[in-house]
């Protein structure tokens, strides 16, 4: 992706998600000041949901590393196997790029100082849908 108008740190983002996630489509929008928002399909969120597969996505802007991916979103179609509904920091109603979605909210309040990058993140998004009550 380098030259077609993100920054490098963004671009090689996007190419560690493709290799974390290999069976898995990544699209990137480009955002037009450096970052681009990215949607990682068929991602396993745990089998505590249906489906149990889904896509992330989030927005990788331009101050990445040093800038968190926040929020991540999910397909609104997922749900608690069950039966409770989400509750915050999950919450439903949300859209990320016209596709309607479940916001994630984890911000990493550290990130100024050490950089996080967006494997480190989804898969902290991934480990957490495992382990919310």
């Amino acid at each position: 992706m380098k030259g077609t108008g993100t920054r490098t740190a963004v671009s090689e983002a996007i190419e560690e998600l493709k290799r974390a996630f290999p069976g898995s489509e990544v699209t990137v929008i480009e955002d037009g000041q450096g970052g681009a928002h990215v949607v990682v399909e068929t991602v396993h969120v745990g089998d505590r949901y249906e489906p149990a597969y889904t896509w992330l996505a989030g927005h990788i802007t331009a101050q990445y590393p040093y800038a968190d991916i926040y929020p991540v979103f999910m397909d609104a179609a997922v749900q608690r196997r069950d039966g409770k509904a989400f509750e915050a920091p999950i919450t439903k109603g949300h859209d990320f790029r016209g596709r309607p979605a479940i916001q994630i909210s984890r911000r990493n309040n550290r990130i100024r100082n050490s950089g996080q990058s967006a494997v480190a993140k989804f898969l902290k998004i991934i480990d957490f849908l495992e382990k919310v009550e």
